[in-house]
């Protein structure tokens, strides 16, 4: 852990999301007397229907903020997706890290791969598996540990490089995912606003998200050999339960896995290939769309909505099958045992997840970011900017609006309307509007407490830091703002050149008309 002397006398991070749920009911109290609402235009479907909205907020200091306060607290932990997905992943990821196949698959990786290649292929996979939050925050993070203490490196420094690689690169990706789907449907609903033959394209920005996604593994990689790494030292977490399995038993296992994973690939491919019939093959998509991307990435899509379960199914598998190859699993008590050694280790999370629920149930109940979201909105409308002056505010207020409304569509059906009327009138294409939007939304997922996985990255950091002493917010923000920064500026630098150059952002659309 970077060191810092004030460290043992900073509070646990627990006591933050209370202070933090304490003052947003105190600023919902002062906010509501003083009449604090917001009306704007908000598209209620994607087919394009617009009305006019007034919210106000709510103050959590009356009667019914009350009741609220007091009889939530089961609900709000309950439908606060990190806890549902960290459970079930948690219980699979035991198997496969007790079994003993996380540590011989990354010893065999970190042996024959260099290590700045590892660093790079995990946080571009990070990058390429942001499409779906829940699979990595609560798998790949915990693997970047793993995969650290295999190249003898303080397993904080995969938790911080896998974090800043899923939260800053959401807005990037190697191929078209939900969030091209989800934010192209409101683009096009907002861009016919003013132009009622306006299309836009799931690919309409592919081109410039693939070149981010590759810069921003590189940043990353960099960030993490020539500061992180080096400020953290050695891997300093004692194992306590080293299993010493024979090479021969090792490659036996491994074998047995990679049968295991195409074994139980088949189906889930079969599964996702399209058909007109029901059945069987193309169980997984959502067949009421016209296209294979959305069928895909629909939210109603059985894939997208059942990923998380689906891979930790398979990391059960594989973890069961290197097991009972090598020896050690004999029994399906085994199984069980390993699941709830590593729950109990990771125990401190699921303390600091209730919290963390809490605070984000309060701001949803609030309002505030629903208001301040689309006061920031109707700021941009009300400007008078065009050229980059224009493109820097909306990345601005996009990325302000984000510490509060961390979820990208409710944010960008808030957004989209005022924006489109702005950029469209100053001759920018809707898709680049979407493009900076995409942007300022990655740029601050990495540092406000208010979205939701945030809680997952601190929570591991706990489980990896040797002197609990040194656990800290204050720690935690350390290891990824140079991460924050260096992205942030490169982001910005990216979106400016390729407005100044002109270059397409993706197959035939480009930042002008």
């Amino acid at each position: 852990m970077i060191k810092d002397k004030k460290a043992k006398r900073s509070s646990h991070p627990v006591m933050f999301f209370i202070y933090m749920s304490i003052l947003l009911i105190l600023i919902s109290g002062i906010a509501n007397a003083l009449n604090f609402q917001v009306t704007y235009d908000k598209l209620t479907t994607i087919a394009g229907e617009v009305e006019t909205t007034t919210v106000a907020v709510n103050s959590l200091l009356s009667l019914d903020g009350l009741k609220f306060l007091i009889t939530s607290a089961y609900d709000n932990l309950i439908s606060f997706v990190p806890f549902g997905a960290l459970l079930i992943a948690a219980i699979a990821f035991g198997i496969a890290l007790k079994s003993g196949f996380l540590k011989t698959l990354s010893n065999k990786l970190t042996k024959k791969i260099p290590k700045f290649l590892i660093v790079f292929l995990y946080s571009l996979l990070c990058i390429v598996l942001s499409i779906d939050e829940n699979v990595g925050y609560v798998l790949l993070l915990p693997f970047g540990a793993v995969l650290f203490m295999s190249m003898n490196r303080n397993p904080l420094g995969g938790l911080a490089l896998g974090f800043a690689s899923i939260a800053s690169g959401h807005g990037a990706g190697l191929f078209i995912n939900s969030l091209d789907y989800n934010l192209s449907s409101y683009t096009e609903a907002s861009a016919k606003l003013l132009d009622t033959e306006y299309t836009v394209s799931q690919s309409s920005n592919l081109i410039f998200v693939i070149v981010a996604a590759l810069l921003i593994a590189s940043i990353c990689t960099f960030i993490t050999e020539k500061i992180v790494s080096r400020k953290l030292g050695r891997n300093n977490i004692d194992e306590d339960d080293e299993l010493m399995l024979d090479e021969k038993d090792e490659k036996k296992g491994l074998i047995g896995v990679l049968i295991a994973t195409i074994i139980f690939l088949i189906p889930i491919i079969l599964m996702i290939i399209p058909s007109s019939k029901d059945g069987f093959i193309g169980l997984l998509l959502d067949k009421s769309q016209d296209t294979y991307p959305k069928m895909l990435f629909s939210s109603d899509a059985l894939l997208m909505t059942n990923l998380v379960g689906i891979i930790s199914m398979l990391f059960a598998v594989q973890g069961f099958v290197f097991g009972v190859i090598t020896g050690t699993i004999k029994r399906i008590r085994d199984m069980v045992n390993f699941s709830t050694d590593y729950l109990k280790s990771i125990g401190g999370i699921f303390v600091l997840v209730f919290f963390a629920a809490q605070l984000c149930a309060i701001l949803k109940e609030s309002n505030l970011g629903v208001v301040v979201t689309g006061t920031l909105s109707n700021l941009i409308a009300a400007s008078d900017f065009s050229f980059i002056p224009l493109i820097l505010l909306v990345l601005v207020v996009t990325m302000l609006a984000n510490i509060l409304t961390p979820a990208p569509v409710a944010k960008w059906s808030i957004m989209a309307p005022n924006i489109m009327t702005s950029v469209m009138k100053a001759n920018i294409t809707p898709e680049f509007a979407q493009l900076v939007f995409r942007a300022g939304d990655s740029i601050t997922n990495c540092i406000t407490p208010l979205f939701s996985y945030f809680v997952i990255f601190i929570g591991f950091i706990e489980v990896y830091t040797k002197n609990k002493n040194d656990f800290s917010i204050r720690n935690c923000y350390r290891l990824i703002l140079p991460y924050f920064a260096v992205i942030a500026g490169m982001w910005i630098f990216m979106i400016v050149c390729w407005y100044i150059i002109g270059l397409p952002i993706g197959p035939g659309i480009y930042p002008t008309v």
